[in-house]
């Protein structure tokens, strides 16, 4: 049976062309812009992981922007805001700041998809997630919100000054360790603030920074990396279980995908472990010494 999915997990889209990412569990992500409803007549948001993607053009349009699009590229217009956006890049342009998304913008079904962050880093609005409910709540500046609720539990007017934080259970293992068998056991080690490894034979492996952009690791290819920027993110794909093993080493402790868990990590870099199996997902997290010490087991 020809496979339903092919979920992209962590920072970066490294097996973009092995596969389709769907909505996740099959529920429907609503977005609102000060309290309206965006319609998208054809191109859905979707779910990837703990983010949300969503066409750019019919958000940017509900916010009061021209969109244009033309030479793989996305051309937003509002106010005195001029963005530029390739498909296929994490790097977006407003200006003269370049803003570095999660993961990049990319074509599907005829539709440019964008993380949800690009709404509030290159649009100036502010976005709210309430994963219970897959609602998007969109927020411009002009608008005049309504105050919390003490009394609603799900309203918490701290949680609204910041993006939602991702947490994370203890680094652990799965099913499948190939991967992760070849990447911490006698392979990856940090030293003097430097991360070595080697790519696995039948990994996809990719490195990502606001200053190289993202950049394709080739397999059975030692590199080095300084801790502090970017991220490295490796997959591999079994098709026969309908299964994704991942791992991205956030050599930024204080990356904002990782919340604050590791605001106060010194010395170390951490090690995210995503796990995929017919639309359930396994999310773990630890630093890389935990990683390599669990690693001996294998």
């Amino acid at each position: 049976m020809k496979k339903k999915f092919m979920m992209i997990f962590a920072l970066i889209l490294i097996v973009s062309s092995l596969g389709q990412v769907v909505s996740a569990a099959g529920k429907e992500v609503t977005v609102t812009v000060d309290s309206k409803k965006v319609n998208f007549p054809d191109g859905k948001p979707i779910m990837e992981e703990n983010r949300v993607l969503i066409p750019v053009r019919f958000v940017s349009e509900a916010l009061g922007a021209k969109v244009d699009y033309k030479n793989q590229t996305v051309l937003i217009k509002q106010s005195e805001k001029n963005i530029s956006m390739k498909v296929n890049t994490s790097i977006v342009t407003t200006g003269d700041k370049k803003i570095l998304l999660d993961v990049p913008a990319r074509l599907q079904k005829g539709r440019v998809y964008v993380p949800l962050r690009f709404v509030s880093e290159a649009l100036g609005a502010q976005v709210d997630w309430n994963s219970k409910k897959f609602l998007v709540t969109i927020t411009t500046a002009s608008a005049t919100t309504k105050p919390a609720d003490p009394k609603d539990p799900e309203q918490k007017p701290e949680e609204k000054q910041e993006q939602p934080k991702m947490v994370f259970k203890p680094f652990a293992w799965e099913e499948k360790t190939d991967l992760g068998k070849a990447l911490f056991k006698n392979n990856m080690k940090y030293s003097n603030g430097q991360v070595t490894f080697t790519v696995p034979e039948g990994a996809e492996a990719s490195y990502l920074s606001l200053q190289a952009g993202m950049v394709k690791l080739k397999q059975g290819q030692k590199y080095t990396y300084s801790a502090g920027v970017g991220s490295i993110t490796f997959g591999k794909i079994y098709a026969k279980d309908d299964l994704i093993e991942g791992y991205t080493v956030f050599l930024d402790t204080k990356d904002e995908s990782l919340g604050k868990q590791f605001i106060n990590l010194t010395d170390d870099v951490v090690v995210y472990h995503g796990f995929v199996k017919k639309h359930k997902s396994v999310e773990t997290a630890g630093t890389l010494k935990e990683a390599i010490a669990a690693a001996q087991s294998l």
